[in-house]
This record gives structure tokens, sequence and C-alpha cells, in this order.
């Protein structure tokens, strides 16, 4: 949901800029710890998440709603690497026509800090929930956040909040404020619904994980065994 399909020389130049430059401080930041990582484990994994989130975000399973997979592979990966992930999916996907070059910043801020939201909050709630609903809730939470984010940056932008979706009319014009408002209530009323069926999925795959593979969690498991 959190990933704005616009075409290039729709935003301002100050906005995307924005985008470019914080992307650029994170992702410097996030390869520099790659370096005291095993990195031989870690890179067949970030290959195969970054091909899960792509995938993810190119089926729409709600009218105006894909899932990001970006809050598994934090739990999974970590902040640093997720958000290396989201980078890697947002750069090819904006090759593919999934939103501008331009986009590529503020899109991996978005899904970037999904990685590293769902991180923090699926290790905040250990001890005090299953696996399952750790990760669910760290999912609505994340989602939450991040789709307020996004609809500042559509209201900062002053663009016409149509053209976040795949239209044959990519004019753009200034959005009034009820047309802000009126994207707003469809992130959080589509949302709401989306966040459900992504936290789901997410919670049964790190529950899954959790089972068969309880290394990938490593210190962020202190629950029973059992992974419930």
């Amino acid at each position: 949901m959190t990933h704005m399909h616009i075409p290039d020389g729709v935003l301002p130049v100050w906005l995307w800029s924005f985008g470019f430059i914080f992307m650029s401080m994170f992702l410097g930041f996030a390869l520099y710890r790659l370096r005291t990582m095993d990195m031989k484990k870690k890179i067949p994994l970030l290959g195969a998440l970054a091909a899960a989130m792509l995938v993810g975000m190119s089926i729409p399973i709600l009218p105006g709603y894909h899932i990001n997979l970006s809050v598994i592979s934090g739990i999974l990966m970590g902040p640093s690497l997720g958000f290396v992930a989201a980078f890697i999916a947002n750069l090819i996907l904006a090759f593919t026509g999934h939103g501008g070059i331009t986009v590529i910043g503020l899109n991996t801020l978005l899904l970037g800090s999904e990685a590293v939201l769902g991180h923090t909050f699926f290790y905040l709630f250990r001890n005090r929930l299953s696996v399952f609903w750790r990760a669910a809730s760290a999912t609505v939470l994340t989602l939450f956040i991040t789709s307020s984010i996004l609809i500042g940056f559509v209201a900062a932008s002053h663009v016409d909040p149509s053209l976040l979706h795949h239209e044959e009319d990519h004019s753009s014009g200034p959005a009034s404020q009820g047309s802000v408002s009126t994207f707003a209530l469809m992130v959080f009323t589509i949302g709401i619904a989306g966040w459900i069926i992504e936290a789901a999925i997410t919670g049964a795959v790190v529950r899954f994980i959790s089972q068969v593979k309880p290394d990938l969690l490593q210190h962020m498991l202190h629950e029973n065994k059992d992974g419930r």
C-alpha cells in the first residue's frame, strides 16, 4: 500500500530530492553496518526476500492495495538488510513502470521504514505476545504509521492523489484539501482490511519460520518453543 506509483515530472523537485538525500544517508549507514554481519547467510536471504517483496507488490489483493512483505524482511533480516531489500525492490519496480525514477528515494524511505519499524515492534513485544501475534501486531502498527507518512508526502506535494494509482490519465494538477482528505479516508478504510490480511500473512510466515528455522530469528525469540 505504501508505494507511490507516480511518474517522473509530477512531484516537486524539493520533495523527491529530499527522498534521495535521506535514502542515501540511511542506505549508507545500513551498508556500513553490514560489515559486521555474516554475509554468507544473509545475502541469499536478502535475495529471496527482495524477490518476495517484488512479487507481493506486483499483485493487488484488494482494489488499490498490495502487500509489501517489508515487515517480514525487517523481522527476519534486521533493520539494515531490510532497508537494503526495500531499496532493491523499489529500484527494480521503478524500471518496470511501478512509479518513476524520481520516487525511488521516497518509496525506499517508506518501505525501509516498514522494515525498521516492523523489526523494532517485534522486538519490543518479546515475552508479551506469541510469535504470531507479535508479528501481526507489529505489522498493523507499522503500516498505520507508514500510511500516515504516505499521506503526509501526498499533502506536501500538492499533486492529485489519483496519480498514486495505475490510471490511464496521468495529468497532474494541484490537489485540493478535499482530495487529500478523500485519499486519506481511502487509505485508512481500504488499508485496515489490507493491514489485517498482511498481518495474518506475516504472523503465519514468522510463526512457521520460528518452528522450522528458529536460527533466522535468533535473539528475537524469547517465548515458548512451540512458537504459538
